[in-house]
């Protein structure tokens, strides 16, 4: 599998040595030169993630987009046009329950993805020509390479090239309260990124120690980025999906 400028798949970086992930993603120990990450800021984009914000009347329109919904709303009109007043006064309430659990879990689901993607706009350490920089998270590029320090945001999904009693709080993502546990060494077996020790995902908080990692993958393409967008896009989970699935 190819890497270069364009990133490197984060579960397949976390398969590699970290020698063969700098090689494939074209970088050094030591970084990029300005020149190689304002090309590369060109060629892949800015290191953010798309938002719309959580805007209650857009959750709860989405709500409806259920042919099942609409049937149902149909029923509780014609049981009504009929004289069925009962059976349309319960058909309605069952309605406006599924439309209001799927809109609150939906609702409280958009407003966490916005809380942590503020989070994630703020400045990193970058070894860049050499010697370590300052620089807005939304900049960085794959190659770069990036400092962790405790009550650091990890701001783009990092091969670890080195750790000292580095762990992450991946909870956000995970649910997990424990903290995870990080190493330099190559993981094979793994199909989320979630699960990959050398791995330090996009969004979650250095709990302790310390390390550097090479950025592989950045904005929409990370695991958090990929999980933000599925929350977007993903189909309403109300009582009727539920059943009907």
């Amino acid at each position: 599998m190819g890497g270069g400028p364009l990133g490197l798949d984060t579960t397949a970086a976390a398969a590699f040595a970290s020698a063969d992930v700098l090689a494939r993603l074209e970088t050094s120990d030591h970084g990029l030169t300005s020149d190689e990450a304002a090309r590369r800021l060109a060629a892949v984009g800015h290191n953010a993630l798309r938002s719309h914000g959580a805007r209650p009347w857009r959750v709860l329109e989405r709500q409806f987009h259920s042919y099942l919904l609409l049937l149902l709303l149909a029923a509780a009109v014609v049981s009504a046009t009929v004289g069925e007043g009962t059976d349309a006064a319960i058909i309605l309430a069952i309605l406006g329950l599924s439309v209001a659990l799927g809109f609150f879990n939906e609702y409280r689901s958009e407003q966490a993805v916005e809380a942590l993607h503020s989070q994630i706009r703020r400045r990193a350490t970058v070894e860049r020509d050499g010697v370590a920089s300052d620089v807005d998270v939304i900049d960085l590029v794959p190659g770069d390479v990036v400092a962790l320090l405790v009550g650091d945001v990890v701001p783009a999904d990092l091969r670890l090239i080195e750790t000292s009693n580095l762990e992450c709080d991946e909870s956000v993502l995970t649910g997990e309260a424990a903290a995870a546990e990080k190493t330099t060494e190559a993981i094979q077996q793994s199909e989320s990124p979630l699960d990959l020790p050398s791995v330090a995902v996009m969004g979650t908080i250095v709990h302790e120690g310390g390390g550097r990692g090479i950025v592989v993958q950045t904005g929409p393409r990370t695991a958090f980025g990929r999980i933000a967008a599925w929350s977007h896009h993903r189909p309403v989970a109300t009582l009727f999906h539920d059943h009907a699935g």
